[in-house]
């Protein structure tokens, strides 16, 4: 038996030795779906890829039209990271959260000489530009006005981005809605010019309920600038939450690398997050990385103090599947020695109920035909028994059932000598 749970023990350390170093060392390269390059998402995209860089694995950064097609590009497999807006459903794709990174606020500007309404509600006759094909945008913004009831009260316009703040700038546009991080390029000619203003929603909370997997964030004035002031004055802000979301068969290490690097890119205190507050795997609203979300809720391992971090990722992995089996295989190793012994026991055991069968036949059997069949029986158990081939152990046992098998024929012997004894 000792033998026996070393061996096993053997195979289970040789079987996650090989699980541990078939794919131990991690890519070099990784693409990234980010966003146009006028944008925060690319701003973003560029951060991880000097973090990255730092460990050696070299990052291709997609241009893209937005969430949506960063989506898509995940999903086909040309991709291997990206970011994706809150509110992008990612059911039934292989894709899954390394967590949520930041707020996105739903940033609405209107041309000051039309004076908009700050309750979108009441929102007609205006040209709004919605964000352009395949971007989250577009997407939230759909969302938004429809939820609002006021889609065909507007013109809309499949304007994003740089055309849609340079639409609005130059009167072609009454609105444009946009849903980005406030690190975006194409917000700097909007901040403190005169001929557009920041709408500053009425009933912010109210229209959040209308949205899901929104909240509503308040700007204090000041904030984004002291000089010229913007916002001139708190002003509530509609945000999603963003995600950073892999294929789901990315390698650990890299995960790793992506969750650790958001900590550093998305951890510090903003207009809209707390220090810490982010990355986060709440508000994922998608499957998330168990190794990314162990990493989220434990931080950095002591394997990462004086390991490789590709190697350190790989641990980390195979504990997170160890830890719980041990608490099946633990147990098991500990019953098979019961379960063997039960098993070899019941070789033998079996056959007494044959044989005490047979004993209380014969209580009420004189027929020498009935007689000679029970013997015939016995003889049969009998060789059986012979037969066995078991563990010194048990073969005791077995000796002493057939031991019982000759008394009980000498029994029938006796009985079949003398029928009316």
């Amino acid at each position: 038996m000792r033998l026996f749970a070393v061996l096993l023990a053997a195979v289970l350390t040789v079987g996650f030795a090989i699980f541990l170093l078939r794919d131990l060392p991690p890519p070099s390269r990784i693409t990234f779906a980010a966003g146009s390059q006028d944008g925060g998402y690319w701003n973003i995209a560029e951060r991880y890829r000097s973090e990255l860089a730092r460990d050696g694995i070299e990052v291709e950064i997609l241009e893209t039209a937005g969430s949506l097609e960063n989506l898509g590009l995940l999903s086909s497999g040309e991709a291997d990271v990206g970011l994706l807006q809150g509110g992008i459903s990612t059911e039934g794709l292989d894709i899954e959260a390394l967590g949520t990174v930041f707020f996105e606020p739903i940033i609405v500007f209107a041309r000051a000489d039309r004076e908009v309404s700050a309750n979108p509600g009441t929102w007609k006759g205006l040209t709004i530009a919605r964000g352009g094909t395949g971007s989250g945008t577009r997407v939230a913004a759909d969302r938004l006005l429809n939820a609002l009831d006021i889609t065909q009260l507007n013109t809309l316009s499949d304007l994003g981005g740089t055309a849609a703040a340079e639409a609005l700038l130059a009167g072609e546009v009454d609105l444009a809605i946009f849903v980005a991080p406030l690190s975006a390029d194409y917000f700097v000619p909007l901040m403190g010019n005169e001929t557009v203003d920041l709408v500053r929603f009425q009933h912010a909370d109210a229209i959040s309920l209308r949205l899901p997997n929104s909240r509503v964030v308040n700007v204090p004035s000041g904030a984004v600038s002291l000089d010229p002031v913007v916002p001139l004055v708190d002003v509530p802000m509609i945000t999603l939450m963003a995600r950073l979301a892999g294929v789901e068969d990315l390698h650990p290490a890299v995960v790793d690398r992506l969750v650790l690097a958001a900590r550093k890119i998305h951890g510090n205190s903003s207009i809209f997050a707390k220090q810490g507050q982010f990355p986060t795997g709440e508000g994922a609203d998608m499957p998330l990385d168990l190794g990314a979300l162990k990493l989220l809720a434990e931080g950095q391992s002591a394997f990462h103090d004086w390991l490789p971090y590709w190697i350190a990722a790989q641990i980390r992995r195979v504990l997170l599947i160890l830890l719980p089996l041990l608490f099946i295989v633990v147990p098991l190793v500990r019953i098979l020695p019961g379960v063997y012994r039960w098993s070899m026991h019941r070789r033998v055991w079996r056959h007494y109920t044959v044989i005490r069968e047979i004993e209380l036949e014969l209580d009420n059997t004189t027929s020498s035909v009935d007689l000679n069949a029970l013997d015939t029986r016995l003889a049969g158990i009998e060789h059986e028994l012979a037969g066995m081939r078991l563990p010194p152990p048990f073969r005791a046992g077995a000796y002493n059932a057939r031991l019982h098998v000759e008394l009980v024929r000498r029994r029938i012997s006796e009985m079949l000598q003398h029928p009316d004894s």
